[in-house]
């Protein structure tokens, strides 16, 4: 696990973002299955608002979500440098915070079997 990787810089740097994909695996909206590669690194805190570049701070989210995110009713937070996500109110009425980065290969579920 990488403790610490941070920048002066506004912009995530190769390594950086290679820990925040090796943690995520891809886009951390639950359901959306865009690779890591694919994916553009999110300041959690945004970077004009003071938040650091550091990978305790950045999020992957695909190009969709990265653009809507201030609009789309979706948050994220950081506990103990894991990304949390709480959906709109639309997709769950409890706003429940949920763990992200449920898109990595690891951890996907098999497909459902026919009977």
């Amino acid at each position: 696990k990488v403790l610490s990787l941070s920048t002066e810089n506004r912009f995530f740097n190769r390594a950086q973002r290679r820990a925040i994909a090796a943690r995520d695996g891809g886009c951390v909206i639950p359901g959306c299955t865009v690779p890591a590669a694919w994916c553009e690194v999110h300041h959690v805190i945004p970077w004009h608002r003071g938040g650091k570049t550091e990978i305790d701070n950045g999020v992957l989210l695909c190009w969709y979500h990265h653009h809507s995110i201030d609009t789309s009713g979706w948050n994220i937070r950081m506990i103990r440098g894991t990304p949390q996500i709480r959906a709109p109110y639309c997709y769950d009425p409890t706003r429940t915070w949920r763990p992200g980065g449920g898109n990595r290969l690891g951890a996907r579920q098999a497909p459902p079997t026919l009977a």
